[in-house]
């Protein structure tokens, strides 16, 4: 059974009645789709976007305008409205809007598959840093309760005269200095389980615990390849994906400039976003043709190089994370040796102490800060390659970024409207 790390907010009283709720990082992928409110916003605009789908589909069925009929006796000029009425499936302009609303639908989905990975992720790698300052938090207590025997022997040995006063007040100083760093790191984790809590939709009210990792064991990782994971990555960004169906949708824009002169499309062109609204469409023949199809090239002149630049980001993600990772793995003995040798010190003095040799309480001071920061410093290497790992899990999207995303069916099939 793991250990449980109660990261409990007792020094803050709360008036109203709350639940705990225990949180391990295996669960934490669930609650932020399930629960996150930028996930949950984003899967209604992706449910509008089907529904735009619909509408633009239905749209193509006859309809009835009653002013347009009531024109028709008085000019009959006004036939020509009537067609968009009664039979709006003879504008090919009409057609082609069906086509985009599936398209930029198709592309809203891998918006939103990208937006609930990337607030996994975050929420992750808060689960994740908490822990880190939780176990940051227990090595000061440790090294208060450590400074607080100093402070004991060295107010002993000042009665005897074997060291002056100024030094247990200097340990003093220290020793309230470290408590000074307690409570801020306190007030710090309290901040980080409070923000966790938000990112997963658990009510503020709720005191949430988490469970601690297993970190991993460095000296047996292996140094992983670039192009090992570099397809994987390209090939499931939905950040490159959506520009598929983007440029897709635009080819539909450039046909409605071509077919104009047969009538515009009765469905607004806002209706997906406004995407392409700065490619002009003149309503009937002009001579706005060339122009019209100048601009379209140049918007997929535009898309290729967004696409073409994200591509790149997610490559220079992809190497510096895997270059970190490397270099992790390479230079852990660095790490090791530094803290076996900062314990022995402190074993040494602590044996010569109990002996009764004549310690300088200075030097007793420097070998418990110094064995501090080489435990601090091997800690946060340890969760540094968490992080890592989890970052390129991210970018290739392994693990919890692989599975199926159920809200977003739930929301789709009209089950929260």
């Amino acid at each position: 059974m793991k250990k449980l790390l109660f990261l409990s907010l007792l020094s803050f009283s709360q008036i109203s009645i709350s639940s705990e709720t225990i949180i391990s990082l295996d669960q934490v992928a669930a609650k932020v789709k399930e629960s996150n409110f930028s996930v949950l916003e984003n899967a209604q605009r992706v449910y509008q976007a089907k529904e735009t789908i619909n509408f633009s589909k239905r749209n193509l069925l006859p309809r009835l305008n009653f002013w347009n009929i009531l024109k028709l006796p008085i000019d009959w000029a006004s036939a020509i409205d009537i067609v968009q009425d009664l039979a709006p499936f003879l504008v090919p302009n009409n057609w082609f809007r069906v086509s985009q609303s599936n398209l930029f639908y198709l592309a809203q989905k891998e918006q939103y598959r990208a937006l609930w990975a990337n607030q996994v992720m975050t929420a992750k790698l808060l689960y994740i840093n908490t822990l880190r300052d939780a176990d940051f938090l227990n090595l000061l207590k440790i090294q208060k309760e450590q400074l607080q025997e100093l402070v004991d022997i060295a107010e002993t040995r000042v009665i005897f005269g074997d060291i002056p006063p100024q030094v247990v007040k200097f340990l003093k100083i220290r020793n309230l200095e470290v408590s000074e760093d307690i409570r801020s790191l306190e007030n710090l984790v309290y901040e980080e389980v409070k923000s966790l809590s938000f990112l997963m939709g658990i009510p503020q009210e709720d005191k949430v615990l988490l469970e601690s990792i297993d970190l991993p064991n460095v000296d047996e990782l292996e140094p992983i390849s670039f192009d090992t994971f570099i397809f994987r990555a390209l090939d499931n960004a939905p950040e490159i994906n959506q520009y598929d169906y983007i440029k897709e949708a635009l080819n539909h824009t450039r046909k409605e400039v071509y077919f104009s002169f047969l009538g515009s499309s009765s469905t607004a062109r806002g209706i997906s976003g406004g995407t392409f609204d700065n490619v002009p469409i003149q309503d009937g023949l002009g001579f706005g043709l060339g122009s019209s199809l100048r601009i379209s090239r140049s918007e997929k002149e535009i898309l290729d190089i967004n696409q073409k630049a994200t591509s790149e980001v997610i490559k220079k993600s992809l190497y510096v994370l895997v270059n970190s990772f490397n270099s992790y793995v390479e230079n852990i003995d660095n790490q090791n040796n530094r803290f076996e040798l900062a314990k022995d010190n402190h074993q040494i003095i602590k044996t010569q102490l109990a002996l009764g040799m004549n310690l300088d309480p200075i030097e007793m001071l420097e070998s418990i800060q110094n064995l501090f920061d080489a435990s601090v410093s091997l800690v946060n290497y340890k969760y540094d390659v968490v992080t890592t790992m989890e970052k390129v899990k991210r970018t290739i999207f392994n693990e919890d970024y692989s599975k199926i995303e159920g809200k977003l069916e739930s929301v789709l099939r009209g089950a929260n409207l």
